[in-house]
């Protein structure tokens, strides 16, 4: 199980930074950060969210 969670959350950061990359291809710099913030605690939480979804059914 924590394989597969680790194979998730590399996928998830590998869409953030594919995100990013092509945003800040297109935008300005100041709107580049704000937008990799808002990425990153996106993906933060749907790996908390995942992380308490595998809890769930494993206990």
């Amino acid at each position: 199980m924590k394989n597969m969670t680790t194979t998730m959350a590399m996928a998830v950061m590998g869409a953030a930074v594919g995100a990013a990359a092509v945003y800040a291809a297109t935008h300005d710099q100041r709107q580049v950060r704000r937008a990799v913030r808002k990425m990153t605690r996106g993906a933060e939480k749907a790996l908390l969210e995942l992380d308490d979804m595998i809890a769930q059914y494993t206990h």
